[in-house]
């Protein structure tokens, strides 16, 4: 009574937070926060010298977020990312390259004395690109704003830092009309422009003059004027230099909000139309939809009346994440990515997984002949040992992830993560209380038509023959998965190879995306009468040297152009965005651009590879803690097989490694051990139990596989089910290219490591296990006394796989399985005695 008692407790409390926080959301109104590949706008990601300080990077997203903030942009996105990294993210922005001269102008303001003008052809002229010293109490030489004349320069005298305002003021003295700047300065500021001015009227010439610098580029010259007494300087000053209103603007919002610490790096330029982001939305969805509905129908067929407490799982599972989703939002304004809405999809799957794990230990447990309480309350102690051990695995790839990675890629992380401890947060508070709770009614247990007894017995003939669907549903297999182990790793080994040889540059290779190679990306919806060769006019007239241009489509006859350059930056930019607007005849909003230098590349490469050796270090250090080091190791080489073939798929296909290729890669590694966890945590249960104190680990392996074999197909299906919605509906019939390299990494990793958790890991580790002494010598001994397979279909028993069944007096005394078996045709064939007594 107190069982039920604490069950029907914890379902109210879940049901009662679902409740509360759908309530909030209805209430308040709240959507979730879209990111600009969903809305449209303007993604910048600027990196700073290695070893900048955490309190100077703070800092510069400060005086960012200031200058975005002036400019009166609505629900600007400025934070850190990783050490180095600073990404604002603009929505719907029309004014792009205005916001990227403000964005990534240092404005770092100093003030030196004029030594030398040196005019274009005199001697002293320095050609090519001007480096000033980095040393402010050195000398340097700077350009003007026309590069026209260079001017040599004393030490730094003042810098912006004393500035305490800027004012652009109409410049009525100027010649031609114009605009200059008015600078402030705090008292500081004063009196050390006060002393450097004093100091300067004291002398003559070239030398009175002031070079006024910003971002190494000395914007005026003004000579320190006549009336100013020697040693009774100024305490303000202004900056001239025939600037337009919008430029003096500029300049005096950037002098008030401050220098940027630091000089930063543009590492990647990303502006999303609208159209395109709610094409993408609604492409992500629909598949997403589709996916889930798929896993609802496959767990109801299955799994039948347990699987309508899998939709109600499911419907909570779904209304927390989406919940969290939302006031995550709110709270510290985490965006909702296609990356993200993929991590939730995936998700979906893991959630399911627990499902399927308990469901099996529970259907074991009833094939054992228990009670149904009893079976689902001994199936889910051993479920939630393998959940936790499986999960535990997939949570550490998300936090390496989320720490490691960059762009996206954090999204996905932490909507994986997140939705992980979730998953295991409902299935211990509300799948085990209430598969509990149906088991004690009578009602749901034994009702003809949605009882769990029939679900999870499965049914047999009047002969008492069992077909082949019911071996299935019950894991009765007589697979020889250890003896043909020569011809899985013979299988495994000519894939490998493949794969090996596609990525061979010279043979076939891998084809990097300009995440990984630098350069410029365009999109453009396509106006159907403009030919591949007519864009290319237009882009060569444009000034764009040997552009790629392609054209990719949907089913509904709808097309773009990608067109990848050089990178294309400022100027240069806006006018082949023109051109392309203009071929296409579309607005210029419309045209998706992508700028992305090489060091963002390289650093994007270091940082996966840097995951992916502190996450298998981490997996061993677990694994050989929750399991043993030689299971550990079993599975990072089964894991290794997978992203060697999902790279050898990528090499073959020809699709680009982008940034998503990295995200999904990634998420590989916790999904392939994910199964392999399911298999070995099975092994090592069975060589706890007496039944098996004598058998080799060859027949453990054996029976443990066929146990869990169903277990192993259905947990990946429940991925591959939303995973091929999205690659095949959202991305090749709807078009939503951006989910295209995630989801196709994704769909072969999770099928190949569904194969190698069986037919690599396994046979590798009972290989290693076989010589150790525990096994040794009963390897020999057992091989002879092992009926082969095929001479004797009888179910999995304790006596190894494919043993004959043993008579019962003579059959040891534990959970076996073929005991089990027995018993439950045994209850069957009294329940009919007694039907025919009764009649």
């Amino acid at each position: 009574m107190r069982k039920t008692s604490r069950h029907i407790t914890s379902i109210v409390i879940v049901l009662v937070a679902v409740a509360v926080l759908s309530g909030v959301i209805l209430v308040t109104e709240l959507e979730p926060k879209l990111g600009l590949d969903l809305r449209g706008g303007l993604a910048l990601t600027l990196t700073a010298p290695a070893g900048t300080r955490d309190d100077v990077l703070d800092k510069t997203v400060e005086v960012l977020r200031a200058r975005v903030d002036a400019l009166g942009v609505a629900e600007p996105d400025i934070s850190r990312e990783g050490s180095t990294n600073v990404l604002i993210q603009v929505p719907g922005t029309s004014d792009r390259a205005r916001l990227l001269d403000l964005i990534g102008r240092t404005a770092q303001l100093q003030f030196r004395q004029v030594k030398q003008v040196i005019p274009e052809g005199d001697p002293a002229f320095v050609t090519g690109t001007v480096v000033p010293s980095e040393d402010p109490a050195a000398e340097a030489i700077l350009p003007d704003a026309e590069g026209s004349t260079q001017f040599r320069l004393g030490p730094v005298e003042l810098t912006g830092a004393g500035v305490q305002r800027a004012s652009a003021i109409v410049d009525t003295g100027a010649v031609g009309g114009g605009w200059r700047v008015d600078v402030e300065f705090d008292k500081t500021g004063a009196d050390k422009w006060k002393e450097f001015t004093g100091r300067l009227a004291c002398l003559q010439g070239p030398e009175r003059q002031i070079a006024i610098i910003l971002d190494d580029r000395v914007e005026s010259s003004p000579q320190v004027g006549e009336e100013v007494q020697c040693n009774d300087g100024l305490t303000d000053t202004v900056i001239t230099g025939g600037f337009t209103e919008k430029e003096a603007k500029d300049l005096a919002l950037v002098l008030t909000t401050g220098a940027l610490p630091v000089k930063l790096e543009r590492s990647e330029v990303r502006t999303v139309s609208p159209t395109l982001g709610s094409d993408s939305l609604r492409a992500g969805l629909l598949g997403g939809a589709l996916g889930l509905a798929l896993v609802l129908l496959y767990v109801l067929i299955y799994y039948r009346t347990l699987g309508l407490q899998t939709w109600l799982g499911l419907l909570a599972f779904s209304s927390l994440i989406y919940s969290l989703i939302v006031l995550f939002g709110a709270w510290i304004g985490w965006n909702l990515t296609l990356a993200g809405i993929a991590g939730l999809m995936v998700s979906v799957g893991v959630a399911t997984d627990s499902y399927i794990v308990f469901f099996e230990r529970v259907k074991e447990e009833v094939h054992e002949g228990r009670s149904l309480p009893a079976s689902v309350d001994r199936g889910f102690k051993h479920a939630w040992r393998t959940m936790r051990t499986a999960n535990t695995v997939t949570i550490l790839a998300a936090v390496v992830l989320y720490f490691l990675a960059v762009g996206p890629v954090r999204g996905f992380a932490l909507a994986l993560g997140m939705a992980t401890l979730l998953d295991l947060a409902v299935t211990y508070a509300l799948t085990w209380p209430l598969a509990a709770l149906l088991a004690r009614s009578r009602f749901f247990a034994e009702g003809r038509f949605i009882g769990m007894r029939r679900a999870l017995e499965g049914k047999k003939s009047d002969d008492g023959k069992t077909s082949v669907l019911t071996k299935i549903y019950r894991s009765e297999f007589n697979i020889d998965f250890i003896g043909k182990r020569k011809l899985w790793m013979l299988i495994s080994g000519v894939l490998v190879s493949i794969s090996v040889l596609a990525l061979i540059p010279g043979l076939r290779g891998l084809t990097y995306g300009i995440d990984f190679k630098g350069g410029t990306l365009l999109r453009s919806p396509r106006d159907t009468s403009v030919s591949i060769p007519e864009m290319r006019e237009a882009l060569s007239i444009a000034g764009v040297e040997n552009p790629v241009v392609q054209v990719v489509g949907d089913f509904k006859g709808r097309s773009e152009f990608q067109i990848q350059s050089e990178e294309l930056e400022g100027a240069e930019l806006d006018k082949t965005i023109a051109a392309v607007a203009s071929a296409n005849k579309v607005d210029e909003n419309q045209v998706d651009t992508e700028s992305v230098g090489q060091k963002w590349g390289q650093q994007i490469t270091t940082k996966a590879l840097r995951g992916l050796a502190i996450f298998i270090l981490l997996v061993i250090l677990y694994m050989s803690w929750r399991l043993e080091p030689k299971m550990a190791l079993a599975g990072i080489m089964a894991l290794l097989h997978d992203l060697l073939l999902t790279a050898g798929v990528y090499a073959i296909v020809g699709f680009e490694v982008t940034p998503a290729t990295v995200i999904a890669t990634l998420t590989i590694l916790g999904y392939s051990l994910y199964d392999t966890v399911v298999v070995f945590d099975k092994i090592r249960e069975n060589q706890a139990l007496p039944a098996y104190a004598k058998k080799s680990f060859a027949e453990i392996s054996n029976a443990s596989t066929n146990q869990v074999f169903m277990r192993s197909i259905n947990t990946s299906l429940t991925v591959l089910l939303p995973v091929g919605s999205l690659l095949f509906v959202s991305s090749f019939l709807l078009g939503a290219e951006t989910l295209k390299d995630l989801s196709l990494a994704l769909f072969v990793g999770v099928a190949a490591s569904t194969y190698s958790s069986v037919f690599v890991a396994t046979p590798l580790l009972s290989f290693w296990k076989e010589k150790e002494s525990r096994y040794a010598g009963l390897r020999p001994r057992m091989k002879s006394q092992t009926v082969p397979l095929k001479a004797t279909p009888a179910p999995v028993t304790a006596q190894g796989e494919g043993a004959a069944a043993a008579p019962a007096a003579s059959r040891p005394k534990g959970p076996t399985t073929g005991d089990h078996v027995v018993r439950a045709q045994r209850k069957k064939q009294s329940r009919s005695k007694r039907k025919k007594k009764r009649r």
